[in-house]
């Protein structure tokens, strides 16, 4: 397969990914004001309640770097969405998405209809659908190990902002960050394995862009 060819590929396969993308945020979001409403809430107290979440915060943060190289492509926004660098930071984040909710939230409800159709899209499909895309699309030789620190600023922003909504009164998203029920330091030493762990995971997709891309 030709440069040209993989890049027409990539994206036919992007625009695919970004129409996934789109309807299971679409779907979760009517799912979810469903439920405010059932409880008594206002659209307003559903919508904050629904962009409390990493998953969806990460998965509109990747439906939008799919959509801009695409609708915007001369803008200056599409052409950052489209940036290697860019694209392999947002698979790190979907990749986290999928590993801790696979494996540490699973089993701590049980969705069932199309709750469950949103849960499977979020948490498994997409993250896979983007690390296709990133393995069309994103990887690069170019990107260096000296960004890590850099994409690390969006996930530990969401910890501040998700702590300071649980502290603030509001629920914890997670329960692995619920400072009420494990302790400041416990909630501390989650989030820094956490770190770490997105820090490996970070190398080893500059790796593998480095070591799968002929050099230029």
């Amino acid at each position: 397969m030709t440069h040209s060819s993989q890049s027409m590929s990539g994206e036919r396969f992007g625009a695919f990914a970004a129409v996934v993308f789109w309807f299971a945020l679409s779907l979760q979001l009517v799912l979810s004001l469903g439920l405010s409403y059932a409880k008594g809430n206002n659209t307003l107290q559903a919508l904050w309640t629904y962009f409390a979440f990493f998953t969806i915060l990460t998965n509109l943060l990747a439906a939008i770097t799919l959509t801009l190289p695409i609708v915007a492509r001369p803008t200056c926004a599409g052409a950052f969405f489209a940036r290697p660098g860019v694209v392999t930071a947002v698979t790190a984040y979907m990749v986290v998405v999928g590993i801790t909710y696979n494996l540490l939230l699973r089993n701590v409800w049980q969705p069932q209809g199309w709750q469950l159709v949103a849960d499977v899209l979020l948490h498994s499909v997409d993250p896979l659908l983007f690390v296709a895309y990133w393995w069309l699309r994103g990887r690069d030789v170019r990107v260096g190990y000296s960004s890590i620190p850099a994409w690390a600023v969006y996930p530990l922003a969401y910890l501040a902002y998700a702590l300071a909504r649980g502290l603030g009164g509001d629920f914890y998203a997670y329960p692995f960050i619920d400072v009420r029920a494990l302790g400041l330091g416990r909630v501390l030493a989650n989030a820094a394995a956490i770190a770490a762990g997105f820090g490996v995971l970070a190398a080893t997709l500059i790796a593998l862009g480095r070591a799968s891309r002929p050099r230029v």
